[in-house]
C-alpha cells in the first residue's frame, strides 16, 4: 500500500499532538485546592526577636477551575478566618489575616505566605507578616517582618 505525502503529513502531525498532550498532562502543577497543615513560624511581635510557631490548618476552595480562590484558616485555638489564593504553575501565595485575640495580649497582623507545591506539600515556604503597628520610617508604612513555613497535604 502506497502512503500519500498528505497521509504521512496527517499521521504526523496526530503523534505531535499525541505527544504533546501527553507532556502537558504528564508535567501539570498539583493544585492547591484541598486541605492542608501549615506550620508558620514568625516573629512573637514587631519589636521581638523571639519567634513562634504557629500552627494552621486550611480549607482551601477554587473558584471554578480557576487557580484560585477563597480559603478558611483554622489556628492551635479553634479561630477561624478567611483568606484568598492563587496558583501560577508550582508557585503559590496565600494571604490572610491572623486571628486577634479581643484583650490586646498579641500582636496582630496579616500573612503573606510564598511557596512552591512539591506534589502533596509545600516546602522552605516563605512569609511576610504586615503588622497592625503603622510606622512611617517603613515603605510599607506599617512594620513587617519576615518567617517560613511548610505545609503537607491531608487526606
Amino acid at each position: 500500500m502506497k502512503r500519500t505525502p498528505n497521509r504521512l503529513l496527517k499521521s504526523a502531525a496526530a503523534i505531535v499532538v499525541a505527544l504533546l498532550l501527553a507532556s502537558a498532562h504528564a508535567s501539570a502543577a498539583p493544585k492547591l485546592d484541598g486541605h492542608w497543615v501549615l506550620t508558620i513560624t514568625i516573629p512573637e511581635s514587631p519589636t521581638s526577636n523571639a519567634k513562634r510557631t504557629l500552627t494552621v490548618t486550611l480549607d482551601v476552595s477554587p473558584r471554578g477551575d480557576s487557580l484560585n480562590g477563597r480559603l478558611t484558616a483554622t489556628d492551635d485555638n479553634n479561630r477561624t478566618v478567611s483568606g484568598a489564593w492563587r496558583q501560577v504553575g508550582k508557585q503559590i501565595s496565600i494571604t490572610y489575616e491572623m486571628p486577634c485575640p479581643s484583650d490586646g495580649s498579641a500582636a496582630c497582623g496579616s500573612l503573606v505566605l510564598l511557596g512552591k507545591l512539591k506534589g502533596d506539600a509545600i516546602r522552605k515556604g516563605k512569609v511576610i507578616v504586615m503588622w497592625d503597628t503603622p510606622n512611617d520610617n517603613n515603605p510599607a508604612l506599617y512594620d513587617t517582618a519576615n518567617g517560613t513555613f511548610n505545609g503537607e497535604r491531608l487526606p
